[in-house]
């Protein structure tokens, strides 16, 4: 099932369950919850900031630095989870990797060779013709490349590329934000207006971040039914279709 971007990202099949795939689960559901509680204080910081630049507009001290710090709080917050989010992606992909005393039979390791093996070209084309995907390939690619070379595991290395990257940008904005509201009210208004190249810049990051988690949970779960339909058995798609 790759329906769940995130919480599934690895697809897991619904005829097999092992304490392996019950832990790798667990990481997978706290990086679903890490990733909407940061997309939500990212939105109320922004709804914050720009409250800040009304109040400064109107001249109103309080009210803009009440705002101001609230946006703070927030983007805090953002940012913690987005570092939550990293740690799970982290134990998710040692825990199936690189710790050792994995079974060779377990479906998701044992898929690994049929990465290689997917028509990525076909793969977009069907996706696009359902308008799933964004236009011009955007991400595609790179994430088809990385699967296609690594497996699940290339995937997961993305990932976290793309989620530094998101967390460098945030950084960025934070910085900016808090150098901000230490200016006169004026100056600080024109400023945080200012920042959408900035905001734009993390907006992009979190796109390409769930955009990225849709495509490697949908080449993990091409990747598991070639996986079951060489070992002749009906694929996890048949099996819920019946």
């Amino acid at each position: 099932m790759g329906s769940m971007v995130i919480k599934c990202m690895l697809s897991f099949s619904t005829t097999h369950t092992s304490p392996l795939t019950r832990k790798l689960e667990d990481h997978a559901s706290l990086m679903e919850a890490s990733y909407r509680d940061s997309q939500l204080h990212w939105l109320t910081a922004l709804g914050a900031v720009h409250d800040a630049v009304d109040a400064a507009l109107l001249g109103d001290a309080a009210v803009a630095a009440d705002r101001a710090a609230e946006g703070q709080r927030e983007l805090r917050s953002c940012n913690d989870d987005l570092t939550a989010l990293g740690r799970g992606l982290v134990e998710l992909r040692s825990d199936l990797f690189e710790r050792g005393g994995v079974d060779a039979a377990e479906p998701l390791l044992a898929r690994e060779p049929f990465f290689a093996t997917l028509d990525y070209d076909g793969l977009y084309r069907e996706l696009a013709g359902a308008g799933a995907v964004l236009p011009h390939r955007a991400f595609w690619d790179e994430a088809a490349s990385r699967v296609r070379d690594g497996g699940a595991r290339g995937g997961c290395r993305l990932l976290e590329r793309h989620l530094r990257e998101l967390q460098s940008d945030l950084h960025a904005f934070i910085a900016d934000v808090d150098a901000a509201s230490r200016l006169p009210l004026r100056a600080m208004a024109e400023a945080l207006h200012g920042a959408s190249l900035a905001v734009s810049r993390v907006m992009t990051g979190y796109t390409r971040l769930i955009t990225t988690f849709g495509y490697v949970s949908f080449f993990c779960e091409r990747a598991l039914q070639a996986y079951e339909r060489s070992l002749g058995q009906p694929s996890t798609a048949e099996l819920a279709a019946s």
